[in-house]
């Protein structure tokens, strides 16, 4: 087993993708909430997302130690997603035995965007604190996270789904990704156990 870390920009699946791994037995973790939590705890004032990620890339490599140091917990594998993350962030912290996957759209109809976020926020817990005008500057700067991390993933050698189109297809593109991925490492577990008991 490995653990998954799913980042990107809002609105373009991680969570329910993370929901999809967590009732195949992974505990999720939802990042945004952590921070929130911290921030405001903290009273932490924060809008620049280069001085988040390497924040963020920290919490998610601690939690992952943790788990490592914790013998009660030892079996437990973690599908984490979220935003406010660089790649070149969370590739510096050298995470072993985690599957790494940036989502984001980077040539996205603002304003189909925008219907789809307002469609799909059902309780309009998110949105109903926005107006139009607010959401469409942060789809904007959303846009330009895309470009940078889609740009760090290509050099990085870290897979970058965009979700601009085919929104749906491309999100059972991520989890067939995710899914052979943990595939070869229960192969490559198993070959290393029978050469162990050989």
């Amino acid at each position: 087993m490995k653990h998954i870390i799913i980042a990107g920009c809002a609105r373009t699946g991680k969570t329910t993708l993370a929901l999809y791994f967590h009732n195949r037995g992974f505990v999720h973790y939802k990042m945004d909430s952590i921070k929130r939590a911290m921030f405001n705890t903290l009273s932490l004032n924060i809008k620049d997302w280069h001085v988040i990620s390497p924040m963020m890339a920290s919490m998610i490599s601690t939690i992952i130690e943790e788990n490592m140091s914790d013998r009660v917990f030892n079996n437990e594998y973690y599908c984490i997603d979220t935003c406010h993350l660089y790649p070149i962030d969370i590739l510096n912290m050298n995470l072993e035995n985690t599957i790494i996957v940036f989502l984001g759209y980077t040539n996205i109809n603002k304003e189909e965007k925008l219907k789809f976020i307002r469609k799909y926020d059902s309780n309009n817990i998110w949105t109903s604190k926005f107006d139009d005008s607010q959401l469409l500057h942060d789809i904007d700067l959303c846009i330009q996270y895309s470009e940078e991390v889609k740009k760090q993933c290509e050099e990085l050698n870290i897979p970058f789904f965009d979700t601009s189109d085919n929104f749906s297809e491309v999100l059972d593109e991520v989890c067939m990704y995710i899914e052979s991925e943990l595939m070869r490492g229960e192969k490559l577990y198993e070959l290393e156990r029978r050469k162990t008991f050989s």
